[in-house]
């Protein structure tokens, strides 16, 4: 907090910018039968998530941000870094910062996308089953320490932003042979391998073609490449490429993702012989949304989820390709500027496992 206080006195002589959101949710879980409801585990009844954002303008180069925000995992400094603008084309940014992967990362807050959860490949706490499958491939927000140098070159109907960083990665242990987010995102933030994570993100938009339905399209692909153990000798690999465009007041965007994490040399603590010294997670989503009037919107999900290779002893899936596809239909109802209503049903299908239906109805407001 005692960053958000410097950066309100360096806003008495400076440009500054407040924003925020609080979204509530209520997570009713509908299955049939208990073995299957134990085994659905997620952040089920009422929750919150909240965030505020200040944004000071000290120079007319330099910039400060800082972000807290607070959900299951408490509060949070989401953001504390500095922006040192020297073209449009250029930028360097160096702090704590939210690492581009994606398009996603860019919407992750609650009032900045018209469903209840996070597309299946960003889960966090409202994926079933999140502890049977570590979550899936990276969960957003993902802030971490380091330095980003960024800069979009713009054309007359196209712009390319690109973005490329080092940063302090990823946290896991060899015993456990996969990334830990909890441990990722403690309040301890050092490296705990010394050895930066690096990664990149290109995107090539077209925002204003010669017609008029079809104005804007755009494509983009990221990569990550760092160490998660503490001896930094096991590897991870996230790639991912992603799609938008607007047809008319339809939104529809869709992304392909993927992560490849090395695994110890430990044939014990595997149920099957180890060929190859990885896990495979992939996954995606589909998704379309606009309004229907000014006083309600719409939108649908088509996601999933592959996990593949060795199991470890005390693992609970049964088969060593795994995978999760869910539908998402809801809608978000608008009493008032600034907040909406927000009401998803979600139906999972799981190859190992039952298959659940979540409903969520949520408040969420801005500023």
């Amino acid at each position: 907090m005692n960053v958000v206080a410097l950066a309100l006195l360096a806003g008495l002589a400076a440009d500054v910018n407040l924003a925020g959101s609080v979204f509530l949710n209520q997570a009713s879980l509908f299955a049939t039968d208990a073995n299957s409801q134990a085994a659905g585990a997620t952040m089920r009844g009422m929750n919150a998530e909240a965030s505020v954002k200040l944004v000071v303008d000290v120079t007319e180069h330099m910039s400060a941000s800082a972000k807290i925000c607070y959900g299951c995992h408490d509060f949070a400094a989401d953001q504390v870094h500095l922006d040192w603008t020297v073209d449009e084309a250029f930028n360097v940014r160096f702090g704590r910062f939210p690492v581009p992967f994606g398009e996603f990362y860019l919407r992750h807050d609650p009032a900045n996308h018209r469903s209840s959860s996070k597309p299946l490949p960003y889960m966090m706490g409202r994926m079933l089953r999140r502890d049977v499958y570590n979550l899936t491939i990276i969960p957003e927000p993902y802030p971490d320490n380091g330095v980003e140098l960024y800069g979009t070159l713009r054309g007359d109907i196209q712009e390319l932003a690109y973005s490329v960083y080092a940063v302090s990665g990823l946290k896991g242990s060899a015993a456990a042979g996969d990334i830990d987010f909890i441990r990722s995102r403690t309040e301890y933030y050092a490296d705990n391998n010394r050895t930066p994570a690096v990664g990149g993100r290109l995107s090539w938009s077209f925002f204003d073609l010669p017609g008029d339905v079809w104005r804007w399209f755009s494509v983009g692909a990221s990569t990550m490449y760092g160490h998660y153990d503490d001896d930094g000798n096991l590897f991870y690999w996230l790639a991912g490429l992603d799609l938008y465009t607007r047809l008319g007041q339809i939104n529809v965007r869709g992304e392909l993702t993927m992560r490849r994490t090395a695994i110890p040399d430990r044939p014990d603590s595997y149920q099957q012989v180890v060929d190859d010294r990885f896990t495979q997670r992939e996954g995606f989503y589909l998704q379309a949304d606009g309004p229907l009037n000014r006083y309600v919107e719409w939108l649908v999900r088509w996601d999933g989820f592959r996990l593949s290779g060795p199991l470890r002893v005390n693992s609970p899936i049964p088969s060593t390709d795994s995978d999760i596809l869910r539908y998402t239909g809801g809608v978000a109802l608008i009493p008032g500027s600034g907040v909406k209503v927000k009401i998803n049903y979600e139906y999972w299908r799981f190859s190992d496992f039952s298959d659940e239906h979540l409903l969520h109805t949520g408040l969420v407001g801005s500023f």
